[in-house]
């Protein structure tokens, strides 16, 4: 596998993409080249989703209650919504017809600078996985022009809708779970180190900074954590990002030496267990999007495929597709 850590472009598309807005010193760290740190049970494989396949059964799967409107969710029906809420935040949720008496798992699910919830859901494919497998699927459209999150102001907002939806549709407390790519992947790392008690799991992909891991800004225990990086990353440069935010977990969790648990010539992916059995695992890609502006900054298996540094879907076929194994990972990973 290749491993290509210096993109002469980086400095300038992270102005274009404005992801330096994050933080004061973002910028120059998305132009450093500096790294940090060197590199359970199989989940076995999730067949293609199929969005016509009927709902399951979840019968008796649910907690005590009635789905109702509740804050900005003013609606409780089967199908696709949009919410308009606080802070200019629109949210698409797609509710499932077995979840509409309650007790299916939920999934946030959240997109990078310039995108839309659409977009997002064409790299990870969560609205269709959730219909089939029983998730309500909560896709933020972040607000401004180019869209992007401001993890200090947003996130509160965000979460605090979350939590609307989980009581408006009474989903299980045991199946929340969060993911993000890009700017969002930042913003899942940011729900990951303020609300570990609330998200069983997570998946960060090629995600921005997003926990200091300093108490108070650390999480509450270890969380079960698939993370996603791509070594032609032309916006979140590899070294930079990479590696020092799964060495920066896997150090505050106290977790051990890693195990390949699957590799090619393309891709390799490594599990990190922690003393009391938390599972990290690293998966790291040779891919890239079509345009040379992004890069490896893509969905491996997304449909968003094309020259556009707008179409974030890698341009390999036959690649692993993320959302099949972020959908796996938070089946496998319930809260305990």
């Amino acid at each position: 596998m290749s491993n290509i850590t210096a993109t002469p472009l980086r400095c300038l598309v992270l102005a274009f993409l404005g992801l330096a807005a994050l933080s004061p010193a973002l910028l120059s760290l998305g132009c450093s080249d500096g790294a940090l740190g060197a590199g359970s049970d199989d989940l076995g494989s999730l067949a293609p989703v199929d969005a016509t396949a009927p709902p399951p059964d979840l019968a008796g799967a649910h907690p005590s209650g009635t789905p109702a409107p509740r804050g900005c969710v003013t609606s409780v029906d089967a199908g696709h919504h949009v919410f308009d809420c606080d802070g200019g935040i629109k949210y698409d949720v797609e509710v499932p017809v077995a979840c509409a008496a309650g007790g299916c798992g939920l999934i946030l699910d959240m997109h990078g600078y310039t995108m839309n919830a659409t977009q997002e859901d064409a790299g990870t494919g969560m609205r269709a996985r959730g219909n089939q497998l029983g998730y309500v699927v909560v896709q933020p459209n972040a607000p401004g022009v180019p869209a992007g999150w401001v993890q200090v102001t947003h996130a509160p907002l965000v979460f605090d809708f979350i939590s609307d939806v989980a009581k408006a549709f009474v989903t299980d407390p045991k199946r929340a779970h969060v993911m993000g790519f890009s700017q969002g992947g930042g913003m899942t790392w940011r729900m990951i180190c303020s609300h570990a008690d609330f998200f069983a799991s997570a998946a960060p992909l090629a995600g921005v900074v997003g926990c200091e891991y300093i108490p108070p800004n650390a999480p509450s225990r270890a969380v079960p954590t698939l993370q996603l990086h791509g070594h032609k990353d032309a916006i979140l440069n590899f070294a930079t990002y990479g590696p020092p935010e799964r060495d920066a977990a896997l150090l505050y969790w106290k977790a051990g030496a890693g195990t390949v648990i699957e590799m090619d010539a393309t891709h390799r992916a490594t599990r990190y267990i922690t003393a009391a059995g938390t599972p990290l695992e690293f998966w790291e890609h040779d891919f890239s999007a079509g345009s040379f502006i992004l890069g490896g900054h893509c969905f491996p298996g997304g449909t968003d495929v094309g020259s556009s540094p707008f179409q974030f879907g890698c341009s390999e076929m036959n690649t692993f597709v993320i959302g099949e194994l972020a959908m796996q990972f938070f089946i496998a990973h319930p809260m305990n």
